[in-house]
């Protein structure tokens, strides 16, 4: 047999059930039983390096993030970053608030950024949808406490609204009994992406062979269906994993929650659903007139047929 790849993957937070798949696929062999030697790779705590910037400049062969990154990269006419495989089908994330009733109020509020490309005029777009002044809306960064800690910030009361993931920091709050605001972003007219996906850097010359990139999706999707499946071991894999450590009845309600975001097809992604994202950006002059053909952002022809 010859040498196993090696696949370093930068994750776009610390572990959680957004990856359980990944760390399924790993600990049951399936990527090793492909002959890849798959490493999960963590941002540092105050996230110093995006997963696509650490993609672009070769420190990892495949990075996990929001869709924003490939299109942020198309735009500026930069690496091409292609995403390969979508964690969730639907968009499992909202702005949350434990102090607004609506996100109109965020005219007159702090809004804690991770100052992701266009994540700030899509929270002011949702201001306005609401008939707020987003030209009132304060941002402010991460700080000292770095970016991972943004929900928490705004739980100290720190900041009016942030972004989260459902699944995650929501199910984090209702076991905590805090009470949530949710602003979802399809109820403000908002056809936001695939996010999170896992992207290659489709420019680069050495980069993984077809071949590879074939065999590292058939082994996801199974680590992801796996997860699904067989809930409880797949939380018990993932959790020495999770810094902070969690509770096992925390991950499998998080995880549960999960499976219901990543639809039939797993990994699977739609054209549509690219064009509409790409479009509403374009319409909101995001794009600075640039045309990115949302066909060059994805590939499903890693994926088996059927």
């Amino acid at each position: 047999m010859s040498a196993q790849t090696t696949i370093r993957i930068a994750l776009d937070w610390t572990p959680n059930t957004l990856h359980t798949g990944l760390f399924v696929a790993q600990h049951k062999h399936f990527y090793t039983s492909a002959n890849l030697s798959v490493h999960l790779q963590s941002p540092d705590p105050l996230y110093s390096e995006t997963p696509a910037r650490q993609l672009e400049r070769g420190a990892v062969d495949l990075a996990v993030c929001p869709s924003e990154s490939c299109i942020a990269y198309a735009h500026a006419g930069k690496t091409p970053l292609q995403a390969i495989y979508a964690i969730l089908q639907r968009d499992a994330s909202a702005v949350v608030s434990t102090k607004l009733s609506r996100v109109k109020e965020l005219e007159a509020g702090v809004y804690g950024s991770y100052a992701a490309r266009y994540e700030d005029d899509i929270v002011r777009d949702m201001v306005r949808a609401d008939g707020g002044d987003a030209a009132g809306m304060r941002v402010s960064g991460a700080g000292e406490a770095g970016k991972l800690d943004l929900f928490a910030a705004m739980r100290r009361g720190q900041l009016d609204a942030t972004w989260v993931f459902m699944p995650w920091e929501g199910v984090e709050a209702e076991e905590a009994g805090v009470p949530l605001h949710v602003f979802r972003l399809e109820d403000y007219g908002i056809p936001y992406g695939y996010s999170p996906v896992i992207v290659r850097n489709a420019g680069a010359a050495a980069g993984l062979s077809e071949e590879v990139l074939r065999d590292f999706v058939r082994a996801t999707v199974e680590g992801y269906r796996y997860a699904m499946e067989h809930v409880e071991e797949a939380v018990e894999i993932l959790r020495p994993h999770c810094e902070p450590r969690r509770e096992t009845a925390f991950l499998r309600k998080s995880q549960l929650a999960i499976n219901e975001f990543c639809g039939n097809r797993l990994g699977f992604m739609e054209e549509g659903k690219w064009k509409a994202w790409t479009s509403w950006l374009e319409s909101r002059d995001l794009l600075d007139g640039v045309t990115v053909d949302a066909r060059q952002l994805y590939s499903n022809s890693f994926f088996d047929e059927g």
